[in-house]
């Protein structure tokens, strides 16, 4: 009698340990979908608003920029997912940086002083260009 009192609070134990884990799991899973979609609404935000930079006056590329290093802030605090903004815009992004927006980082930083200017959004752009970003497959 007692061993089998002892049988099933071993096996009540580990039930509640499995369901520990699982929940756990389940969390992060909802946890990282939630990233995901938060980095597409906010990406997306972004991209309606300047669907076509080539014609931007300095105004504009101002705010432009503004936002990039503000959502690039989220990007490395890991707010953010990477992988989906280099699978929705990675190389656009690279492209515009490569042709107009380095340039006027440079010219603002000058302007102002302050080297760390838009220091996020670069770092953003160097996580883009590397190759180990791994594919979003879900």
């Amino acid at each position: 009698m007692n061993t089998m009192v002892q049988i099933c609070e071993i096996i009540s134990g580990i039930a509640a340990a499995v369901a520990i884990i699982i929940s756990i799991i389940l969390y992060r899973h909802g946890l990282d979908r939630e990233r995901r979609t938060d980095t597409l609404k906010c990406f997306s935000e972004i991209r309606r608003k300047y669907f076509n930079t080539k014609g931007l006056s300095d105004k504009e590329k101002l705010k432009y920029l503004n936002e990039l290093e503000y959502f690039a802030t989220g990007i490395n605090a890991k707010i953010y997912d990477i992988k989906i903004v280099k699978k929705m815009s990675g190389s656009r992004l690279i492209r515009q940086y490569d042709n107009w927006a380095s340039e006027f980082v440079q010219y603002r930083r000058k302007q102002f002083g302050n080297d760390k200017s838009y220091c996020e959004y670069e770092k953003m752009i160097e996580k883009l260009r590397k190759n180990d970003i791994p594919k979003v497959n879900k």
